[in-house]
């Protein structure tokens, strides 16, 4: 047995995971960035299968509107991925997805902060006797006077970046609770695998709260069992209503790259 919470309405429902009754994940994203903007919907597995898949779940009804009464009606391009063809993401604005499928309605809002950019990038070379022989790539940016910021920064590379890094299914989140309107600096460590010549990417993401929580409760959730296809005993806060699993997310992005010199 496990216990699902879903975060906005706290309530716990007690699943058997020998036979678990499928749920919907919805993962829907709006940027700042030129769309078209992505909605994946997909079903939960059981936990015994040993290649656990979410199946797709098309034929829904996906649509994103604004706080400003515009509205998208998404596209499905492949089996359930649905995409925008007419909306904008803009700072400020609050998006509001609501979805139908299978006869269940799901809906979530999300309010895409403003914009904040990166001000520099620079790299170091990890001194010998310093843990792993590699490089820091330090991130730096100005937090807002306004309380209330949360940030996800991402990284790649065109080396894998190695251990307590950034990669596919690992990110870093800040938020500004005790680092209020203060310049920031925060350190990416790339390991042996990243050499000089190789380009590094990174990626500040302006966040809102259930976004926040929801990626935080997930990281711990991928701390504790590794394993990239296992059901994890607990799912990550979700802002989707009627127990989905996932996010929508509305959120900015700044982006700058650095070669390793």
């Amino acid at each position: 047995m496990a216990a699902f919470c879903c975060a906005g309405c706290q309530q716990v429902v007690t699943i058997d995971l020998n036979q678990a009754n499928p749920h919907m994940v919805i993962e829907g994203n709006i940027t700042d960035q030129r769309g078209p903007y992505t909605v994946i919907l997909s079903k939960t597995g059981d936990y015994f299968i040993s290649a656990l898949s979410f199946a797709a779940v098309p034929g829904a009804q996906v649509v994103v509107t604004d706080d400003l009464g515009q509205s998208d009606t998404l596209k499905e391009t492949v089996s359930g991925t649905y995409q925008s063809t007419r909306l904008q993401g803009l700072p400020g604005r609050t998006y509001q997805m609501n979805v139908v499928a299978g006869g269940a309605a799901y809906s979530a809002s999300s309010s895409m902060p403003q914009k904040v950019y990166i001000d520099s990038l620079y790299t170091l070379a990890r001194p010998a006797g310093r843990g792993e022989p590699g490089f820091d790539i330090y991130v730096n940016f100005k937090d807002p006077p306004q309380p209330g910021n949360y940030y996800r920064i991402n990284a790649t590379s065109s080396a894998p970046i190695s251990a307590d890094s950034i990669d596919g299914r690992r990110y870093r989140l800040y938020t500004d609770k005790l680092t209020n309107g203060n310049e920031m600096q925060e350190r990416i460590r790339a390991g042996r695998n990243v050499s000089p010549g190789d380009t590094i990417t990174v990626e500040l993401l302006c966040i809102d709260k259930a976004s926040y929580d929801f990626f935080n409760t997930l990281s711990d959730i991928l701390q504790s069992d590794q394993a990239a296809t296992s059901l994890a005993p607990a799912n990550p806060n979700s802002n989707i209503s009627n127990g989905s699993l996932g996010y929508f997310a509305a959120y900015t992005v700044d982006t700058r790259k650095i070669v390793i010199p």
